[in-house]
């Protein structure tokens, strides 16, 4: 489900992955570039990730930074719970 917030700079998305409710929120900055922040949630708790707040990459549409803040959740849940590494599809060596 993506809907538009009241704010048209602002873009989000809901999926569950593996038991995870994941909200991915596109927001454009005052430069005009997109970027994504992950909230996500289980149980109706929030689940902290281990991974650092990045600096970039930015996204010159809302639908990059949306599709790229999806990858980036489910490879963040799967290592977080320990999945293979073979899963990861970015892995072709």
């Amino acid at each position: 489900m993506s809907k538009f917030s009241e704010d048209e700079r602002i873009e989000e998305q809901q999926l569950e992955h593996r038991g995870y409710l994941v909200r991915v929120i596109a927001h454009r900055d005052e430069l005009g570039s997109y970027k994504a922040r992950l909230d996500i949630r289980r149980d109706g708790s929030r689940v902290d990730i281990d991974e650092p707040e990045s600096i970039g990459p930015y996204w010159t549409t809302r639908q990059e930074a949306i599709r790229a803040g999806v990858e980036r959740a489910r490879y963040l849940l799967d290592r977080r719970d320990g999945l293979p590494q073979e899963r990861n599809p970015a892995r072709h060596w």
